[in-house]
């Protein structure tokens, strides 16, 4: 077999994914509630110097395993004992720049350099694979341990599978330890599916990887152990919920309940921009061979089994790559709840694949990447005059109407407007422009289909700049809660504990608060004190409470919680001295 080296690729490779990712992780403000979810179990964790089940908001403990707050917790540690936006995001930044640098070289030893690096400006510049590597948020940490087993679990079958691969099992159980038993089994599943199809014996193979997958388990399992003597069966309820219940269907709260057309949906919206590539492509295609598939007179079982030949006698790297993929995409078909973020195993995979379909196409010469170019760099220079019309203030507030979210979007624009630009502000503004002027050029000197490819690639890395550096953490602090935490402890006295009241926690409000939120419905506070409520709520919240307190309003936020959807009240509560055995009203 061929073997390439990685040679000076690699450094390339690691380096500009360091860069565009590492400088704006703390630019953005937490904006949904799933950042400040996870990063108040880190902030918990060194608070209380509980390291197996912290508690946060008086009750709450975490819906996953402690591999990525204990990530978080010791880049807090490292940057002065903090636990900011920058720091909580940092284990998805690292875990991404990791699973490039491995990747490509899993990639340029058995598909060359050109192959392995465009792979790379693929994950770098898809939007899911990109979304997940600059938030705090598990997935992208237990992606990239998933991604690295199986390529340590390929390696080990090249060699002969001769001792226990302890580098994938290592991999396997930080995959595992992040986000729970899928980390083990998915590497598992597809060597073993991999293995089986290049005619290797069941009996073994089975045995071999129930050792693997069950040593991968065992730090796992003294997790939930330890956890078991702290939480004890609530802990154990919660787990089995997160596991057995979302994989059955069987939650007690909303699981992203979807068809199987989301998946499908997911992955086309997930490759965006590149999406666009693709499906240009396709005009260059010949359909022929197809054609004469479908209309062969051969019957339809025979061609079905030359088919599947043709597929087990693929070269083995790619017939391990189309095994990860559809077994891992048909997995997810499976269970009721479904997201995007749970089909990012495959990204890297099928970035390989497109890599080698994108490079053919620049071998023939395809004038669909010149149109790709021409479109993306038409697209950089839509961009850049709309930010000079929005900061000039040509761009009049009317045109988003009077809808429902109108003021919101007035908002956004007037960030736009406001925001503070200096030298870098300004460099990392005019990068789309200079990357839609050098692409144009490329395409009135007729430079290449390669050119144009790599020119799309690299204009297309300048947008995701501009975008992490500018635009999304201006527009999307306008979303952020912090600005209701701070207007709360303008009225409260420092640290001291303020309740809520809703169908879900504040987490975003929490984060901000430093923990000092907790639920009203539970803890029933005696005294004086203040209480968030939901602008829908505040009416049934009266009704069930107000024979035990007295209630007046503190104010009614101007802008909707991104973790509630709604306008909040901070409402001031005193418990009423003549209910002693009154209770709340149904």
């Amino acid at each position: 077999m061929k073997r390439y080296g990685t040679g000076s690729g690699w450094w390339v490779v690691v380096v500009l994914t360091a860069v565009v990712l590492l400088p704006f992780l703390g630019e953005a403000l937490f904006y949904s509630k799933g950042e400040p979810r996870e990063a108040i179990v880190a902030f918990t964790m060194l608070e209380s110097g509980n390291w197996v089940l912290p508690v946060n908001y008086g009750t709450d403990i975490a819906f996953k395993p402690p591999f990525f707050y204990w990530s978080i917790a010791i880049c807090s540690l490292l940057g002065g004992g903090e636990v900011s936006e920058y720091a909580s995001r940092l284990p998805s930044a690292l875990a991404f720049i990791m699973l490039q640098g491995i990747f490509f070289h899993f990639v340029a030893r058995r598909k060359g350099r050109r192959t392995a690096f465009l792979s790379a400006l693929l994950l770098l510049t898809s939007f899911e694979v990109h979304r997940a590597a600059v938030n705090c948020r598990v997935d992208m940490v237990q992606v990239a341990f998933i991604v690295v087993a199986l390529c340590l679990l390929y390696q080990w079958d090249e060699r002969g599978r001769r001792q226990l691969p302890w580098l994938a099992i290592l991999s396997m159980a930080c995959a595992t330890l992040t986000k729970g038993p899928v980390g083990s089994i998915f590497p598992c599943v597809c060597i073993g599916l991999f293995q089986l199809l290049r005619g290797q014996r069941f009996a073994p193979t089975f045995a071999r990887l129930m050792l693997v997958g069950a040593l991968s388990l065992v730090p796992y399992l003294a997790w939930i152990g330890a956890a078991y003597l702290q939480g004890g069966e609530a802990f154990i309820n919660l787990m089995l919920e997160e596991n057995t219940g979302r994989f059955m269907g069987k939650m007690t709260y909303d699981s992203h309940e979807n068809p199987i057309s989301y998946n499908f949906i997911s992955v086309i919206a997930g490759w965006a921009p590149w999406t666009l590539v693709l499906l240009l492509s396709l005009f260059n295609l010949r359909w022929s061979a197809c054609r004469g598939w479908w209309q062969s007179a051969k019957p339809l079982r025979p061609r079905l089994l030359e088919a599947w030949q043709r597929f087990r006698q693929q070269s083995p790297v790619r017939l391990f790559t189309w095994v990860v993929i559809i077994f891992i995409f048909v997995f997810y078909c499976i269970p009721k709840s479904k997201r995007s973020v749970y089909l990012l195993p495959i990204y890297p995979f099928m970035a390989m694949l497109m890599a080698e379909y994108l490079l053919a196409l620049a071998r023939k010469g395809a004038a669909s990447l010149r149109w790709s170019a021409q479109f993306f760099a038409g697209l950089c220079v839509l961009l850049t005059f709309t930010i000079l019309m929005v900061r000039l203030g040509l761009v009049p507030e009317a045109i988003f109407g009077s809808g429902r979210h109108a003021a919101e979007n007035v908002a956004y624009m007037q960030a736009l407007r406001q925001a503070h630009v200096g030298l870098l502000q300004f460099v990392i503004l005019l990068l789309p422009a200079i990357a839609a002027y050098c692409l144009w050029r490329s395409v009135w000197r007729k430079s290449g289909a390669y050119a144009w490819l790599y020119g799309v690639a690299f204009t297309l890395v300048s947008l995701f700049v501009a975008f992490d550096g500018f635009y999304q953490p201006t527009v999307l602090s306008v979303k952020s809660d912090k600005h209701l935490a701070t207007r709360v402890r303008r009225h409260t006295a420092p640290d001291s504990v303020v309740y809520s009241y809703a169908h879900m926690s504040f987490y975003g409000v929490n984060f901000y608060l430093r923990d000092h939120l907790r639920h009203f419905a539970t803890a029933l506070p005696e005294g004086r004190g203040y209480v968030l409520v939901p602008r829908k709520q505040k009416e049934a919240f009266l009704q069930t409470y107000g024979d035990l307190y007295q209630f007046g309003e503190v104010f009614l936020s101007d802008r909707r919680s991104c973790d509630l959807r709604d306008n909040i009240y901070l409402l001031r509560f005193s418990k009423r001295t003549d209910t002693q055995h009154a209770t709340p009203r149904p």
